[in-house]
């Protein structure tokens, strides 16, 4: 008794249509993912561009900050 590929063919086919289903679907998630990854690393560097901003704004909000404090214990330049 051997194996008789046409008593499998309709089995073998719908293995293999199966496959192919799950390989296309691959071929969209790793396209989706290296989307993903280049879309996360744009994000990063706009959060990390945001946040050296926000440093100096900080910093120069600070040093006003400082400057308006000393104001009212200067005399007047007519003085």
């Amino acid at each position: 008794m051997g194996f008789q590929l046409s008593r499998h063919a309709p089995v073998l086919q719908q293995i293999e249509e199966r496959l192919e289903k799950i390989e296309t679907k691959l071929a969209y998630l790793e396209d989706f993912l290296t989307r993903l990854q280049g879309t996360l690393l744009e994000r990063d560097r706009v959060f990390d561009r945001i946040q050296e901003e926000h440093r100096a704004m900080r910093s120069r909000l600070l040093q006003i900050y400082q400057e308006l404090e000393t104001l009212p214990h200067q005399k007047p330049p007519h003085y």
